[in-house]
């Protein structure tokens, strides 16, 4: 009974110790550099205007808004960005019905202003027929 009660323990702590994946058809990474980073006020305005979006927006499945972590200084890592905003879509439709949207095209009305240097990254899930 005891080595039953330890088995079931053990992979108890197993499961939770397994990480969760992104379950979603597509992922779009969006890194914005800000003209004037320091600017509170630019600061401000940027993430006003990015929760608008992100509270309006019909297209996307899940979003995450953040700035740059303070890891470790390495080669590989580029921390220079001012904000990174990830979102998720339903399928490929979905993203370019994002594109031409009217709160997407708010948002860039809004704020374009205050980048001067913008990269997307979409991606697909290795198991999607792209």
């Amino acid at each position: 009974m005891r080595i039953l009660i330890l088995f079931l323990v053990a992979c108890s702590f197993q499961l939770q110790a397994q990480k969760s994946q992104i379950e979603a058809p597509l992922m779009h990474s969006v890194y914005f550099w800000l003209k004037n980073p320091n600017s509170q006020s630019d600061q401000q305005t940027f993430e006003a205007a990015i929760q608008k979006l992100i509270e309006t927006n019909p297209q996307g499945i899940s979003t995450y808004l953040g700035k740059p972590a303070a890891t470790e200084i390495r080669g590989v890592v580029d921390n220079s960005y001012s904000y990174a905003y990830f979102m998720t879509f339903a399928s490929r439709e979905a993203e370019a019905a994002y594109q031409t949207d009217p709160t997407h095209l708010r948002f860039i009305e809004a704020a374009e202003h205050l980048w001067n240097k913008v990269i997307v990254y979409d991606a697909v899930p290795l198991s999607s027929k792209n």
